[in-house]
């Protein structure tokens, strides 16, 4: 099906009776999101379809990249008072403007690729957008235009969005535009839908964003052939409190360290690692010698590698991890175990049920929320067995897209908010261990 943009499109109203009947579930940048990257086929795309993300992951501190593939020189092919080297320069102007009012300080790129040709240019584009993600993989967010939005720049924006996201495990989003003006509700697929609620802030952010791409929401004079391209019912389609976007993978719900363990059987190479082992080893070493405990408590296990040492210390050992998919391999690793119960849960608030003697909280500190950490102190606190401990260990370093700018203040956090008695503390260069004694 072919549209225009001068055609009746579906009315906004029933655009948001559909919404109402089947809200997409929400959705929000997920802790650990290091990057956010929103290619737009033309200026204008990232406004309309991903304003409010841009708005919302900048009011987050969550680092923004605006790519735009073309300048739109081709907006108005019949313009008798622009030509298109004019039109491509004022364009470049107002995306600049608009990509500001949502985030101050990111300035968009601009390779200036050709209007209405993108899809000659899809390895270029991927190779930008490749260079733009580098090494943030499961960390980075990709916002793209949808690829069944029935525009062909738009498609081929898409596919080096797809590329990119397959090869270094990005969350892929892709936003529609056009589908909203010749679509109807049945052509979306519902089933893939999110949708980001915006703050008031983000909501005005937005609006003057699209003010600002004054081309495209104004005449370019009087004259036939400079017409109004986006019309006011065109725009009411991105004057929502909510942004919706497709989620291909239906990944945009799932935590970040999820992902991370589809992506990878062994996403902290606790097999290779010489940190790794050495951090195991010295785990087990900072235990009393010779003590065997009741009940374990591993808080993070994530695929069961330290689980299965702490396993031939005690008689009974529950471990946990937020990852279903570490659940499942941490659950294989430990089969031959009947005393070993592991299961998925999120701290915590899924603290569970009993008296540990021991409770282990290995590299995960960073990965919570202050109130978190001390929602975590108190439960384990209030389940310690009397001369029980808790032993927890921490990466020294940075920790980019967390709630901690560093692995060692989390440690510390956690440390003080447990209130108990130090009783060994280790530094070394790449990790903090300290053991807490209930007396």
């Amino acid at each position: 099906m072919s549209f225009h943009h001068a055609m009746r499109g579906t009315p906004e109203a029933d655009w948001l009776t559909a919404l109402e009947d089947r809200p997409p579930p929400a959705f929000e940048l997920q802790p650990g999101t290091r990057l956010l990257v929103v290619v737009a086929a033309h200026p204008d795309d990232e406004t309309l379809g991903a304003g409010g993300l841009i708005a919302h992951a900048h009011g987050r501190g969550i680092p923004v990249e605006v790519l735009v593939l073309s300048d739109g020189e081709a907006s108005h092919p019949d313009s008798p008072t622009r030509t298109p080297e004019e039109l491509a320069e004022i364009r470049r102007r107002e995306v600049a403007h608009a990509v500001h009012a949502l985030a101050p300080d990111v300035r968009p790129r601009q390779p200036g690729l050709p209007d209405g040709r993108l899809a000659e240019h899809v390895d270029s584009a991927t190779s930008l957008l490749r260079e733009i993600v580098g090494d943030v993989g499961v960390g980075a967010v990709l916002a793209a235009p949808w690829e069944g939005d029935r525009h062909p720049d738009h498609e081929a924006a898409a596919q080096a969005a797809e590329r990119v996201a397959r090869e270094t495990g990005a969350l892929l989003l892709e936003y529609p535009v056009w589908a909203w003006h010749w679509g109807r509700p049945q052509d979306l697929p519902w089933d893939r839908l999110v949708a980001l609620p915006l703050t008031e802030a983000d909501h005005a952010a937005k609006r003057t964003a699209l003010a600002r791409h004054r081309s495209q929401v104004e005449p370019l004079s009087d004259e036939p052939g400079d017409e109004l391209l986006l019309s006011a019912d065109m725009l009411g389609h991105f004057d929502r409190g909510t942004e919706v976007f497709v989620d291909p993978a239906g990944d945009a719900t799932r935590p970040v360290l999820e992902r991370l363990h589809r992506r990878s059987a062994d996403p902290w190479a606790v097999g290779a690692s010489a940190y790794e082992h050495d951090k195991r080893a010295a785990t087990l070493d900072a235990l009393p010698a010779g003590r065997t405990f009741e009940h374990v408590l591993d808080a993070g296990c994530s695929i069961g590698a330290l689980t299965a040492e702490l396993a031939a210390r005690a008689h009974r050992v529950t471990a946990l991890d937020l990852s279903e998919t570490a659940v499942a391999a941490a659950q294989r690793r430990l089969a031959g175990l009947a005393h070993v119960d592991v299961r998925t849960a999120r701290l915590p608030q899924d603290w569970p049920d009993g008296r540990f003697d021991l409770v282990v909280v290995s590299e995960i500190a960073y990965f919570l929320s202050p109130e978190e950490l001390d929602g975590l102190a108190d439960r384990a606190r209030a389940a310690l067995a009397p001369g029980g401990l808790v032993l927890v260990c921490s990466w020294r370093h940075e920790v980019d897209g967390w709630p901690w700018p560093d692995g060692q203040a989390a440690h510390a956090h956690l440390v003080a908010a447990l209130g108990l008695e130090p009783t060994l503390e280790r530094a070394e260069r790449d990790y903090r261990l300290t053991v807490l004694e209930e007396r």
